[in-house]
């Protein structure tokens, strides 16, 4: 049976591929050879992992008159009928002028880049298709040597600026054997410009730099080298010729405006925080004797405290100016969101050195409703949600939101949640219904050191009130009340801080029929499902490991939680049966995400490791092999996991303990371990009715894992490093994905190719012969492999 089923797979994947290579040409002109592709070949020393990246360059050099105009679209009422392929519609027609054209466009490029011999040749066939006259370009390019950067020297006539360009030469985009182009020099020119904006110089533009670039030899025509140094420079020049370099000079462009050249300060900030975008607003002028630089707030209401809108201006009056404290002022208001727009324009005073800003704020609506459609598979409680967010395949979200609480521009957030958890849209699994009050201060609300607050950008602080209700249909419903007090800033632009050091948590687990019918034989369920008091803090950290490479992307995301550390100490009396904190859970837990985003122009590969681990103590009225509780355990499967397998349905280990419960009604399975790594490439199909269709192929390699055995009666679900490998699971498959730019639909299909469950281990019993197999490790299990499971979520996994 898969033996047809592969079969058939494979014939599809190869009439596709003959088909899609077709191109259809419509409307092309008769009797005329008219342009139907384009090719370049390139020779030299480049790079094979850079290209690929030349080649779509070269590519885009190509004079528009000379472009292929390619679409991929449904060719009716031409054979293949309903099968996406090329189709060129009303194409040019062949003239060497713009061919010539793009060929000097090439060779401009590629010295732009460094290569400063390239050498490009092309020449053209015509093919007669029917009564089509088929012309082809084929570009033939030879890049010769790379030139590279040797000397790099900064001569400013303005000793302020020489020490600020001194001072700052390891930062130099511009480093000695890079390879030389223009775009880099043009990029150390902005950096430069920026470091003398952000040190005073508000006038000091680009344009005040000049970059000489030097690839003579100018030692050579030196009269006073004897003939034994000259020797030794004609052999040094060699070397060169064998090696091109370049020098770069950066100096000072003459302006007869000395302004340019002259630091200021930072003068009077007017506010008009209640200001509409009508008003015909000037700076004010200071009537008062105070000639002392100060933050002046003009309101015409009482919406908001004048105080607090001082505070949020981050430029302070009297200080040096620079463009980063300018730009940190307008991220701060947009960030409190309590104005629709903001504009900030600047008065400058060239006699005294000074600057004025006027900053007007046009207030938003104090109340806001929304309606928030809302697609996903379970999101892993190490997330920093609520409780029950995020459980579900579709949900709707209606949120009542005040923006302005106390003329401070503190928010109240109601929002309720509505939603469902199906599986393979044939059975709904569970419904959730969710009631969130969150209460937002746009600062640190706690003792800071006025020094410190530098370092708390971005803060607010976020207290919350949460109750989720989730029934899993036959099996249990859980109550849950959740209010946590937390943090949030942003140290830099690339790091974020996240910290709940007061979170409280309660779940209320009743059980359903099903589950009440499934413990009567295996009372081990009641290790993990029960009611559970949390008492503790987590913290999450987000940091971007490669700031400024938007081409290869380092992600990297850390988060620790614990419960009933202090609280089940101080209080262990209290912790037994029938006491206060006789549901307490008393555990720590931590997991590790990293990702690596590679892009290119149409595609990019993404990959991803994840690694976590919780550990639970006894408390006098839970004793035994504790685990976590169920609610904060890792899940595998589903859309955003392992691929192969439904939601929490992988696992545990290489167990089928929970796949035999009441003949397997009752399979979800948690775990107190989880590892697993991710690898997708996604890339571009064709435009869809204005969206892009999406595809990917993708790989998932993983499992969850229990601390142990639990006394021996889960054998195979605790971690070994001896069986690791085993009770890896491996999942592969392909995916569609149509992006409408402000939501992706995906659907994806996994195949389980490993499933540890079907290994040697398990044979035997005749409860669980039909997860044997002669396969170790279970490799490509017969009637297993080749059914894959259907996965659909809005966005993308990770």
């Amino acid at each position: 049976m898969h033996k047809s089923i592969i079969h058939s797979a494979l014939s599809f994947i190869t009439l596709t591929l003959i088909v899609s290579s077709c191109t259809i040409v419509k409307k092309a002109p008769l009797n005329t050879p008219f342009l139907f592709e384009n090719n370049i070949k390139i020779a030299g020393t480049v790079p094979k992992k850079e290209l690929k990246e030349l080649t779509a360059r070269l590519y885009g050099q190509i004079e528009d008159s000379a472009q292929i105009r390619v679409a991929s679209k449904v060719p009716w009422p031409s054979f293949p009928w309903i099968i996406p392929v090329p189709v060129i519609t009303s194409p040019y027609p062949y003239t060497p002028g713009p061919v010539k054209q793009s060929a000097l466009n090439m060779q401009y490029l590629l010295a732009s880049l460094g290569f400063r011999r390239a050498v490009i040749e092309f020449d053209t066939t015509t093919k007669k298709v029917k009564n089509q006259l088929r012309t082809t370009t084929h570009f033939r390019i030879e890049t010769g040597l790379l030139t590279k950067f040797d000397t790099i020297v900064y001569d400013f006539d303005d000793s302020i600026l020489q020490v600020l360009a001194d001072q700052s030469r390891n930062a130099s985009m511009v480093k000695k054997g890079k390879a030389f182009a223009y775009s880099t020099i043009d990029n150390e020119i902005n950096r430069i410009t920026d470091l003398f904006q952000n040190n005073g110089f508000v006038r000091f533009s680009k344009e005040d730099l000049v970059a000489e670039v030097d690839t003579s030899y100018t030692e050579l025509i030196n009269p006073t080298f004897d003939p034994f140094n000259l020797a030794l420079l004609l052999s040094a020049v060699a070397g060169k010729q064998a090696q091109p370099e370049a020098d770069v000079y950066f100096k000072l462009r003459p302006n007869p405006d000395s302004n340019h050249f002259k630091p200021y300060r930072i003068g009077d900030v007017h506010v008009f925080p209640e200001s509409q975008p009508e008003d015909s607003i000037a700076i004010v002028k200071n009537e008062s004797t105070d000639t002392i630089p100060k933050i002046r707030v003009h309101q015409t209401g009482s919406q908001f405290n004048a105080q607090f809108i001082s505070n949020q201006v981050l430029m302070r009056p009297g200080s040096p100016y620079t463009r980063e404290a300018y730009n940190k002022t307008i991220n701060q208001f947009n960030k409190l969101g309590a104005w629709q727009n903001i504009n900030m324009t600047a008065d400058i005073k060239d006699s005294l050195g000074r600057i004025d800003y006027l900053l007007k704020l046009h207030p938003a609506k104090r109340q806001y409703f929304s309606i928030d459609l809302e697609g996903s598979s379970i999101i892993n409680t190490s997330q920093l949600i609520q409780v029950g967010s995020g459980r579900v395949g579709l949900a709707n979200n209606f949120t009542l939101r005040n923006r302005n609480i106390g003329k401070r521009a503190i928010q109240l957030e109601n929002s309720l949640r509505a939603g469902i958890e199906f599986n393979n849209f044939k059975k709904v699994l569970s419904g959730e219904i969710t009631l969130t009050n969150r209460m937002t201060f746009p600062w640190m609300v706690a003792p800071l050191a006025i020094r410190s607050k530098s370092y708390f950008q971005q803060a607010r602080t976020v207290a919350s009130v949460d109750f989720s209700y989730i029934d899993r249909f036959q099996f249990f419903q859980l109550n849950t009340v959740n209010t946590f007090l937390g943090y949030e800033w942003k140290p830099n632009a690339n790091t974020s801080w996240q910290i709940r050091p007061f979170n409280i948590e309660y779940t209320q687990f009743r059980p359903d029929s099903l589950f009440l019918e499934s413990i009567q034989d295996f009372p081990l369920l009641l290790y993990t499902y029960n009611n559970g008091l949390i008492i503790g803090m987590n913290a999450l950290i987000n940091r971007n490991l490669t700031p400024g490479n938007n081409k290869r992307i380092n992600l990297l995301k850390i988060y620790a939680e614990e419960s009933g550390l202090l609280t089940g100490s101080i209080f262990k009396s209290q912790t037994a049966s029938g006491r206060i904190f006789e549901n307490l859970y008393r555990f720590i837990k931590a997991d590790v995400e990293f990702k690596h985003i590679v892009t290119h122009q149409n595609s990019s590969l993404h990959l991803r490791a994840f690694a976590g681990a919780g550990l639970s103590f006894k408390t006098a009225s839970r004793t035994g092999d504790v685990t976590l509780p169920f609610f904060k355990s890792f899940i595998a499967g589903g859309p955003n996991s392992m691929r192969g397998w439904p939601i929490r349905k992988l696992g545990i280990g290489s167990n089928i303990f929970y796949d035999t419960i009441a003949n397997g009604r009752f399979s979800d399975k948690y775990a107190d371990i989880q590892l697993e790594g991710n690898m997708e490439y996604r890339f571009n199909l064709f435009p869809f009715y204005g969206f892009w269709m999406r595809g990917a192929l993708f790989t998932d390699i993983g499992n969850i894992w229990f601390r142990n055995a639990l006394n021996s009666t889960l054998p195979g679900a605790g971690f070994s490093l001896k069986d690791f490998s085993k009770q890896l699971a491996v999942a592969s498959g392909m995916g569609a994905r149509i992006d409408f730019n402000y939501f992706l639909l995906r659907f994806d299909l996994g195949f389980p190719i490993k499933d540890p469950r079907y290994g040697p281990e398990n044979k035997g019993n005749p409860t669980t012969e039909r997860f044997y197999s002669s396969n170790a490790g279970g490799w490509f299990v017969n009637k297993v492999w080749n059914r894959p499971a259907f996965q659909f979520a809005i966005g993308y996994p990770f």
